[in-house]
């Protein structure tokens, strides 16, 4: 069993530039086996599949991340693309999709713009766009046309109504 702690400052993630003897255009695939626990902050180009244990942070700008069905993950996730089969606690910040298969469980919320989920799934928590800009709130104040109008007018004529039919049933 793998265990690695890192609880120094990471730097700054490089590029997604090919690796010596790589060529171009092609990305790497960093792949964490079901027997690796990590503890602390993974930073990350390329492809990442992880099956084994994790907790704390996961980052990669432009990368993709690969939960494995075998995998326990307790982090916050901030990539590009997510794929979840595992377990996953914590947010999770995409600017590209994520995808919930299989068997996946996610315990925290969403942020993306894209998100698919396959039926029998297991998520709690929010769902998010992340689009850059603040949502406008969907104003539903509309929705009735002819109650919204004498609600808005004045309780009096309603009032006034059942004064009328009082005095007319006298």
């Amino acid at each position: 069993m793998s265990i690695l702690t890192d609880n120094t400052k990471r730097p700054s993630l490089p590029t997604d530039a090919p690796r010596s003897g790589q060529p171009a255009g092609t990305r790497t695939t960093t792949v964490l086996t079901s027997d690796c626990e990590f503890k602390g902050a993974l930073a990350f180009s390329g492809e990442l599949e992880l099956h084994g244990r994790l907790e704390g942070t996961i980052e990669s700008e432009g990368g993709a991340l690969t939960v494995g069905e075998q995998a326990l993950i307790k982090a916050e996730i901030k990539v590009n693309d997510v794929l979840i089969y595992g377990k996953v606690q914590g947010n999770i910040y995409a600017t590209g999709r994520i995808e919930l298969r299989g068997k996946a469980e996610v315990y925290g919320d969403l942020h993306s713009n894209r998100l698919a989920m396959d039926d029998g799934v297991v998520f709690v928590g929010r769902s998010n766009a992340l689009n850059g800009k603040a949502q406008p709130a969907s104003d539903f104040s509309k929705m009735f046309t002819r109650l919204g109008t004498v609600a808005k007018t004045n309780s009096t004529p309603v009032a006034s109504s059942n004064s009328i039919a009082k005095s007319s049933a006298d």
